[in-house]
């Protein structure tokens, strides 16, 4: 037994002693990648000998290795024999995605990281390198792996809403609303009211002054200031824009915003003379019609007067143009003469119930009547209307051709 004990006591004498680890410290190895790890052995050697386990080695009591992205597993080769050190993380993280987008609009975020870690926003764990997000603002989005993260902006384009509120008619008040949603997206920039003066498709420019982040916005609008049907007995600024059109295609009319048997004849007038039922109703078909026509031809050159018994209207003409249409009302029974006459007398007043006449051929004339309707009315004459008798009597002087034609 004590033979036994002896033999133990003398391996424990002679036995080598256990190597002890030499001991590391490092800086953070848990960074961005390229990520920049100095490592110290705190023991002391003859040979320090590193591996840091991408490929690269080193030596030296202190070292310094830039690794790339990855997870690595350096290891240290000294006196004491092999150990690890602290495994390093390399991350590099990527993050992208639209460069602008809708106000609430649903985009997909994708993200890259190297090496395979969970890759958060807000929470909330992207799948496949995939997130799908709702843009609200122009707020950063940032994404997360490791300690490290990765920021991208997106550029918001509002939604702007442009009403156009009240009543389209000539003469009436017409309002812009602009409202941009969210509306710490900026500033509004339109007019308040729209110009309804006069009968037309106006258009509307509405724009944003952006806030930081924000997208400008700039719509045109349109918005058709229509005129209302109009009949005889009317007043007010649509019936001044439909006596402006017709004075502006040269048919006889007074101008003072009141539907009356002047406007009326003029509307007669312009009927005719583009083939329309004569119903002295101005309706949207009719305005349309308005709005796009320009004066009527003359057939013949030269100064004179015409006489289109089809279309029952007077034109007085200037150089070859017209100058001047008048509603006028022809034989009943077709029997006002066809062909070229001449003025060779001129009553200044009544003579009979012919006002300001002036004969062109026996007892015919141009006259005015107080009863001209858009028919052939007559005994004979060419019929106009009072109002305007004086007017057309100064302008068809003595010896002035007059071409009546069907």
């Amino acid at each position: 037994m004590r033979r036994v004990a002896l033999v133990a006591l003398v391996f424990l004498v002679f036995a080598p002693a256990a190597r002890a680890g030499c001991g590391l410290a490092s800086t953070p190895v848990i960074g961005s990648a390229p990520l920049a790890v100095t490592f110290t052995a705190t023991c002391e050697s003859a040979v320090y000998s590193w591996d840091f386990g991408d490929g690269a080695q080193g030596t030296g009591r202190t070292v310094t290795h830039i690794f790339p992205a990855g997870y690595w597993h350096p290891t240290l080769t000294s006196d004491g024999g092999a150990e690890p050190a602290h495994p390093v993380t390399s991350i590099s993280l990527g993050l992208s995605g639209p460069p602008t987008a809708r106000y609430a609009q649903r985009v997909t975020l994708r993200a890259t990281v190297t090496p395979r870690l969970p890759i958060t926003l807000n929470g909330r764990r992207f799948v496949a390198g995939r997130l799908s997000v709702r843009v609200l603002g122009p707020a950063p989005w940032t994404a997360r792996a490791g300690n490290i993260s990765a920021v991208i902006r997106i550029r918001v384009t509002p939604k702007l809403v442009v009403k156009v509120v009240g009543s389209p008619l000539v003469g009436q008040k017409l309002r812009v609303v602009a409202t941009l949603h969210p509306a710490a997206a900026g500033a509004v920039i339109a007019p308040k009211l729209i110009d309804t003066s006069v009968a037309r498709l106006a258009h509307i420019e509405v724009r944003t002054r952006p806030a930081p982040g924000w997208a400008a916005v700039h719509e045109i609008v349109t918005a058709q200031i229509v005129l209302p049907t109009l009949r005889y007995g009317d007043k007010g600024a649509s019936v001044g824009e439909l006596e402006r059109q017709l004075a502006r295609q040269h048919y006889a009319i007074r101008r003072d915003e009141t539907f009356g048997s002047e406007d009326l004849e003029a509307v007669y007038a312009f009927q005719k003379v583009h083939g329309l039922a004569r119903t002295g109703v101005v309706d949207a078909a009719l305005w349309r019609r308005i709005l796009t026509s320009g004066t009527p031809a003359a057939r013949y050159p030269g100064d004179h007067a015409e006489i289109d018994k089809t279309r029952q209207v007077l034109f007085i003409v200037r150089g070859g143009k017209v100058a001047l249409v008048v509603a006028t009302s022809t034989g009943a029974t077709g029997n006002t003469p066809l062909g070229t006459w001449h003025v060779y007398r001129k009553v200044g007043g009544f003579d009979w119930v012919l006002y300001y006449p002036s004969y062109f051929l026996r007892g015919f004339a141009v006259h005015g009547y107080p009863d001209v309707p858009p028919y052939p009315a007559s005994h004979g004459c060419a019929r106009i209307p009072m109002w305007i008798a004086t007017t057309v009597y100064s302008l068809i002087p003595d010896g002035s051709a007059i071409y009546v034609y069907a």
